[in-house]
């Protein structure tokens, strides 16, 4: 078994035994898709934008989003607070064929998918071009509406499902050309104790996450979590892993009540307050950045307000 700095991996990471017989039959990995999110994120200046889902209510409403949404990457979510809403992979899929300026990251979750699904969903990214998918367990659909999660997959071996069909390895042990990949992106909860997410991520690292998207920070003191995250992740080994910060526009009290339901920490924080405090962050590989808006109009406005103030801070 290979080693993970000192660390026995077999400690750390328990494959699920259908992806442990596929992994003999990987001749080698794909090649990672080239796109301007993941360069910006190498010199610490990447930005993406969450796709307003719950704002759409029409195709004419999805062209005048596109037509003026910026940032690097367009991220999808798969039905937040378990609200249920568009599939994250087929929307991305059409802002594909669209023409999408910006490149697309699905948010694939765990929940509610077998390892079939699952597979025809990281086939489909991976088909259709897609810069990278986030590969996370999800929001419970309790939260939302009474039905019952169903998972086949943690996180973890969801990720490195993905790198074997990135890979050409399917579950059926069929064997696919490929030439190029999604970046694969995990999860990472600045909220959680340092020590106890450090190892959460050392797992996804070795199942094959190349970077992280936290979830939504709104205190200063959270943000510094992931810096404390990462020196407990030093105990696995000496990594340079990029990070992107998700922060939500506006952070006003209206919103707070919820983010607490969610385990999100608030406090007095502005919005601008909290990009000064990522941009003192060594570790940081850029914003990504929720507009909460059921309005088109209103989130395009807001939207542009927080890239403006983005844009002041990181330059």
């Amino acid at each position: 078994m290979a080693r993970f700095g000192e660390i026995d991996v077999s400690m750390l990471f328990e494959e699920h035994p259908l992806l442990l017989e596929l992994e003999d039959l990987v001749e080698a990995d794909s090649e990672p898709r080239a796109s301007t999110f993941w360069r910006n994120l190498e010199r610490g200046r990447a930005f993406s934008v969450e796709f307003p889902i719950a704002a759409v209510e029409d195709e004419a409403d999805i062209m005048r989003l596109i037509g003026r949404v910026s940032g690097d990457l367009l991220t999808v979510p798969d039905n937040p607070l378990g609200y249920p809403h568009v599939d994250p992979v087929a929307f991305s899929t059409y802002l594909k064929v669209l023409g999408l300026k910006p490149g697309v990251m699905p948010h694939i979750t765990a929940k509610d998918r077998n390892i079939t699904a699952l597979a025809s969903e990281l086939r489909t990214a991976q088909l259709f071009n897609f810069e990278a998918v986030l590969l996370i367990t999800g929001d419970w659909p309790g939260m939302a509406v009474p039905s019952k999660p169903v998972f086949d997959l943690d996180s973890a071996n969801l990720i490195r499902l993905a790198r074997l069909v990135f890979a050409g390895v399917m579950p059926t042990k069929e064997r696919l050309e490929v030439e190029s990949r999604p970046r694969v992106f995990g999860g990472m909860n600045p909220h959680y104790r340092p020590r106890v997410e450090a190892r959460r991520l050392a797992r996804k690292m070795i199942a094959g996450a190349e970077a992280f998207f936290t979830q939504v920070v709104a205190t200063r003191k959270s943000v510094r979590g992931i810096k404390e995250v990462l020196q407990e992740l030093g105990a696995y080994g000496d990594f340079e892993v990029p990070f992107v910060v998700s922060l939500l526009y506006p952070l006003e009290d209206w919103i707070k009540p919820m983010l607490e339901r969610m385990g999100i920490p608030t406090g007095q924080e502005t919005f601008e307050d909290l990009i000064e405090e990522v941009k003192a962050l060594d570790v940081v590989g850029g914003v990504n950045l929720i507009v909460v808006s059921r309005d088109v109009d209103e989130w395009l406005r807001m939207e542009k307000e927080a890239e403006k103030m983005v844009e002041e801070v990181f330059g």
